[in-house]
This record gives C-alpha cells, structure tokens and sequence, in this order.
C-alpha cells in the first residue's frame, strides 16, 4: 500500500528548506545525489514507509529548498541539517546518502556522532581518491568564469553530433546539467582546490586502475579533522557490480571506518536501476543496527 507523502518547509538561519516525509516510527533521513533533489528516494521509501518514518529534504540549494547566495560547502550542508533535525525535534536518526548526499552524511555522522544510529551510502563521494584530480580540473575549466574550454565544446558539438561523436555530446549535457545546479558545481569543482581537499573525510590515495593505498595523506581529512577511521556508528556501502572503477575506489576508500561493511549487488547506479533492492538492503541493516529494531 503506497502511504500519502507530506511536504513541508521551514525557514532555517541561512534559507529555507523544502522536504518529504511518509510514514511513521524509526526515523530514516534520505539525502539526494549531486545532482538531484529528495524527488529520487520516492521509489525506495515506497517499500519502507510501513515501518519508518522516511524524510527526505532537498539540500540547501537544491531542489525545492531555498537558493540563497552563499558559499556553499559541505560544512554548510552540514549544519543546516543539523539545525533542520533540531527543529523537527529529531534527536537520533539513520541517515542514507548517494553521492554529495553521502558525503555530506559521513560527515553529519562524524560531527554529531550522538544523534547518528547508522549510516547506509552509495557512490559516496568525499573521499581523496587518486585518479578523481582530473574529473575536478575537468569541471572547473568547463565552468570557469572564462569560458573558454566551454566555448570550444559548443563549438564542435555541431560536428560531434554530425559524426556521431556520443562522448562530446554527452560531456555537453553533462555541462548543461553542472550549470543548472550552482550549489553542486560549488561544492564539487567551483571552489580552490585546498578548501575542497580540506573537507575530504577519507585518507587512503586510491588508485581507481589498481586499487593500491598510499595511506593518509596530507588535506584528506575534514574540516574539523575529521577522518572515517575516527566514525562509529555502523556503516553499511552498497555497491554495484558495474559500477565503474573511480565508484569502486571511493567505497574502498569508506572501508577506513571501522564498522564499514560492503554490500555488493548486480548492476550500477542502484538507486535508479534497483530501488526495490535498496530498500530490503536499508531495511535488513536498519532491523540490525538501530536500537529501536534490534
């Protein structure tokens, strides 16, 4: 039985943010993708909405939630979640996160370590991985305040798309989607590379091609010295089989926490592909590591 959604919004002290919310009991916070908004979670909820009570917010500047002009950070996300869960007088969730939304969850976990029962993560970003430099230099160039390197993908898409060329037409989409979503390209590309580096919570160097560690590294912990071998809480990694070789290394990289188990599953990009399998995987990790389901 599909139980109604209810929307809310609260104005919290740096903007105001837009969520959902079904069903009752254990609470389970959903964080979105990088480039999604709360929207994507609706099928998995969908099958645990008879048991918990599933939030999924936008982020602040994502989605519904309110776009202010500000720096936007992980710490940011961090504290305006912080604040949400304060007003919603939410006192010990699970949070699940995919991307952005991982990251931004591992380090809610490390933070506020007291108001964290478990963490479920996909594709999590966060973590400094060799390999991934050239994905963020990549973004910073097409999204740099001189456009050139954007100005040429315009100009050979026309070819691109004559020839047949699917990986420059799918780079200018990729463009198109990181410039409709400023808080996300912030996050990710748009800001110096120290401060990114700054905010990262994992400490191995992995090389996606061989999967070999350099250990901890200097710039590889959190803003507040965070580090995942320092999280507690119990941390379940969904992976897909497919899933490329830069996702692999990032979730070998979230295995530094010391309660990080590894879930492989068939396929790729899970949440879109196999939310009914998400969901009994939350489901059986929520039934063995929350106090309220043990």
């Amino acid at each position: 039985m599909t139980l109604p959604i209810r929307n809310g919004r609260i104005r919290l002290s740096q903007g105001q943010i837009f969520w959902r919310e079904v069903g009752q009991g254990v609470p389970i916070v959903l964080l979105h993708d990088t480039w999604s908004d709360g929207g994507e979670w609706l099928a998995v909820v969908d099958l645990l909405a008879e048991q918990y009570h599933c939030l999924m917010p936008d982020l602040l500047g994502f989605g519904e939630s309110e776009r202010p002009r500000l720096h936007y950070s992980v710490a940011l996300e961090v504290d305006c979640l912080a604040e949400w869960l304060e007003a919603l007088r939410l006192r010990r969730v699970s949070l699940v996160g995919v991307g952005v939304g991982a990251w931004v969850a591992a380090s809610f976990a490390l933070k506020h370590e007291e108001k964290v029962d478990g963490l479920v993560l996909l594709a999590p970003e966060g973590v400094k991985v060799v390999g991934a430099a050239q994905r963020w230099q990549g973004g910073r160039s097409l999204l740099s305040r001189v456009p050139l390197a954007r100005w040429l993908l315009n100009l050979v898409a026309p070819v691109a798309k004559l020839l047949g060329w699917r990986s420059v037409l799918k780079l200018q989409e990729r463009v198109r989607l990181w410039r409709r979503s400023p808080a996300a390209s912030q996050i990710l590309f748009n800001r110096r590379p120290v401060e990114i580096q700054a905010e990262y919570i994992g400490g191995a160097s992995i090389d996606p091609t061989s999967g070999s560690t350099s250990g901890p590294t200097s710039g590889s912990t959190g803003t507040h010295g965070q580090h995942l071998s320092w999280l507690k809480a119990p941390l379940l990694l969904l992976q897909g089989d497919a899933e490329s070789s830069l996702i692999a290394a990032q979730i070998r990289a979230y295995t530094d926490a010391p309660r990080a188990q590894v879930q492989t599953l068939p396929g790729q990009d899970l949440l879109q592909t196999a939310p009914e399998v998400v969901a009994r995987s939350i489901h059986a990790f929520m039934r063995n590591n929350t106090p309220s389901n043990g």
